[in-house]
């Protein structure tokens, strides 16, 4: 019998780092999603919107090589930050009611 942990240990251990890798790029994602709207927004040059744009894709896709779970994840969060701070917000009912 090899001297060592035992799997039960391995095995926690294994899909706990996964666990805590795809919450991170989910994270990181919601971050990134943000951070590009963000720039999006505030800049007006149409070269700079293409290059925030491309970039993102361009992380999308080099994130093919982490795993499917992961690059899930961050897109996940890529689409959540979108659809939380790229919608348009509503007016307040006390607005509309003057």
């Amino acid at each position: 019998m090899p001297i060592g942990m035992p799997d039960y240990v391995t095995i926690t251990i294994f899909v706990l780092s996964t666990l805590l890798r795809v919450l991170g790029l989910g994270l990181l994602g919601a971050g990134i999603g943000w951070l590009s709207l963000d720039l999006l927004r505030k800049t007006e040059d149409w070269q700079l919107q293409i290059a925030v744009f491309l970039g993102l894709v361009g992380l999308v896709i080099a994130l093919g090589y982490v795993g499917a779970a992961a690059m899930g994840a961050f897109a996940l969060g890529v689409a959540i930050a979108i659809f939380m701070w790229g919608m348009p917000k509503k007016k307040k009912d006390e607005e509309v009611k003057k």
